[in-house]
């Protein structure tokens, strides 16, 4: 079962910052799951949100900055904006990356990013997990290259997500762990799919997770894992 980091250690750092990655890695998790963006100049960047509003001093759509003036804006802490490139190599040797796609145009790049990645070493196509909410940015990837691994991520109607998982040949599902239940995770074995939940913070949560038979759990504070 992966101990996996939501967005480095959001939950002791500023999410999604190498400095959060770095710490989750310390931690010793499994791996770490971010979110992309492409912004303006066609960058790869990792942020949640479509604006920067929230975990910046900045203000505008991601879409609509150019790297440079991503690179210009802080964190509460006075963190950076990471490249997914920047993410890739601190996580490389260390850990697995799960990577959300969140907005337009992520698809492509991300499958390029990945390709070069493997290609150079360090990589291999069994440690980088794709997923999304949106199944036709995931298809998009698996037209593209087959051997990188998909996963939907789904919220509410989790018999559906399953549904549209296995019908078009993904690797992985997610799962909101209140949403979690006993006949799911047999789904999950039975059509052959990596089950993982997230977001699980609260001890008692992830002591009864830990329990099923399971791929991995996301969480906050990957300290509690």
């Amino acid at each position: 079962m992966q101990k996996i980091g939501h967005r480095g250690a959001k939950a002791l750092m500023d999410e999604n910052t190498i400095p959060s990655i770095k710490k989750a890695i310390e931690l010793g998790v499994d791996a770490i799951e971010i979110d992309v963006h492409k912004c303006r100049t066609g960058e790869l960047v990792v942020i949640h949100d479509e604006t920067v509003k929230r975990t910046t001093n900045g203000r505008g759509k991601v879409v609509n900055l150019t790297y440079n003036e991503l690179s210009m804006l802080r964190t509460e802490h006075m963190h950076k904006v990471p490249t997914l490139k920047e993410v890739l190599d601190v996580c490389k040797g260390k850990c697995s990356l799960h990577i959300e796609l969140k907005g337009k145009g992520t698809a492509k790049a991300v499958c390029m990013l990945i390709e070069e990645e493997v290609k150079q070493g360090g990589w291999s196509y069994d440690q980088l997990y794709v997923s999304s909410f949106d199944a036709k940015r995931l298809n998009k990837v698996r037209a593209r290259n087959k051997a990188i691994k998909v996963g939907l991520i789904a919220e509410s109607k989790t018999s559906k997500a399953f549904a549209i998982a296995v019908d078009n040949g993904y690797e992985n599902i997610y799962i909101y762990h209140e949403k979690l239940r006993s006949r799911l995770v047999r789904m999950a074995k039975l059509k052959n799919l990596n089950l993982y939940v997230w977001t699980v913070n609260k001890p008692a949560d992830i002591k009864k997770m830990q329990v099923l038979d399971i791929s991995g759990i996301i969480s906050d504070h990957p300290n509690l894992l």
